[in-house]
């Protein structure tokens, strides 16, 4: 038997409006899954470890970025005012220029980055400051200039938080490493991985 016209029209009509909200909905969740990942990373703390560290703590970084592109980042194991372990450790002061952006469906974003900055390479208890021209007093610390890349991680969390990942491989050069009570090389290359939580 088959249906009359109006019932057909009836329950056409019946089951548009509940289609056409269900792809309103599919729309907001795109949109905003899309401005998420988009969204700009403004300062992270991380933790991790540096394959340049010989004294077993993990290496703490602070990253602050001012404009999108563009980042400032400081790691070390906080050898000075953390403790005072003599272990050779070498901490990075450098700025980060990020080179693309890429959104990985599901996962997050990629972003691939060149750093240039200093590194201070120390073999004994810190002194403060930083000494690009020799050693310090008692020849356990020095500073050189360094260069690397690396690549970010972002994953969006809750409330503007993200989850950061940071890879970084870099090669610091210290004309006066071998100086050092405990001589250094004077090129020193260094791999580092850590992970932390940003907005």
């Amino acid at each position: 038997m088959r249906p009359s016209a109006p019932l057909t029209v009836l329950a056409v009509l019946a089951f548009v409006p509940t289609g056409l909200r269900a792809e309103e909905v599919s729309g907001e969740a795109r949109a905003r899954a899309e401005r998420s990942f988009t969204s700009r990373n403004y300062i992270n703390l991380r933790v991790g470890g540096s394959t340049a560290n010989g004294n077993g703590r993990p290496e703490l970084c602070m990253e602050l970025s001012p404009v999108a592109f563009l980042a400032l980042e400081g790691c070390g194991t906080g050898s000075g005012f953390l403790h005072g372990d003599p272990e050779p450790e070498v901490a990075h002061f450098r700025a980060k220029l990020r080179l693309a952006s890429f959104d990985i469906a599901r996962w997050g974003t990629l972003q691939p980055f060149l750093a240039g900055g200093f590194a201070e390479a120390q073999v004994g208890r810190d002194d403060p400051g930083f000494q690009f021209k020799g050693t310090d007093r008692r020849g356990v610390a020095t500073t050189g200039p360094e260069g690397g890349v690396g690549l970010r991680f972002l994953r969006p969390l809750a409330s503007g938080f993200e989850l950061v990942g940071d890879f970084n491989l870099s090669l610091a050069w210290l004309p006066y490493a071998p100086q050092l009570i405990k001589p250094a090389d004077t090129w020193l290359p260094s791999a580092s991985l850590s992970f932390g939580v940003g907005f």
